[in-house]
């Protein structure tokens, strides 16, 4: 299984921009926090690639269309948990909101005093998911993503 949308190659840019987008926010995120302290920042650091991991493990590795994510990167890395597709859990589902609000709130105290920072960071998250709810979602063929626009009566 992989993208539904007979032009995978521009379904695939919107993907990889919008990780680029939303990577290019949480790295202002960090700049911000790094400002005010360098030991936040180390710690904010720290925690990226952990709640990512936490992403990649309860949401992506369950995906049965992995192997053709238009984010790229991610689906491959997903694969290496050998999960087997199915429903996401209310557990699953958690974990992803819980990381994906850490790595989005964290910074927010921090850009609060730089307001350009702030306007660019969440213009940059915004682009990100209109990219992957209206590109993205809508090429994958994940019929358990309860987010998946393919689900809907």
């Amino acid at each position: 299984m992989g993208q539904r949308s007979s032009n995978g190659k521009a379904v695939r840019v919107h993907g990889i921009l919008s990780l680029a987008f939303a990577g290019t926010a949480v790295g202002l995120g960090a700049a911000a926090v790094f400002r005010a302290s360098i030991w936040f920042g180390v710690c904010y650091l720290l925690l990226c690639p952990a709640a990512m991991s936490v992403v990649l493990f309860a949401y992506c590795a369950k995906c049965p269309c992995k192997g053709g994510c238009a984010h790229v990167l991610p689906g491959k890395a997903a694969a290496l948990f050998r999960r087997r597709p199915g429903p996401y859990s209310a557990a699953e589902i958690a974990a992803l909101c819980a990381s994906l609000l850490l790595l989005t709130a964290i910074p927010q105290p921090f850009l609060w005093r730089h307001p350009a920072w702030l306007a660019v960071f969440w213009v940059l998250m915004g682009v990100a998911a209109v990219q992957i709810r209206g590109a993205v979602c809508r090429a994958c063929g994940n019929l358990y993503c309860p987010i998946n626009p393919s689900n809907r009566p």
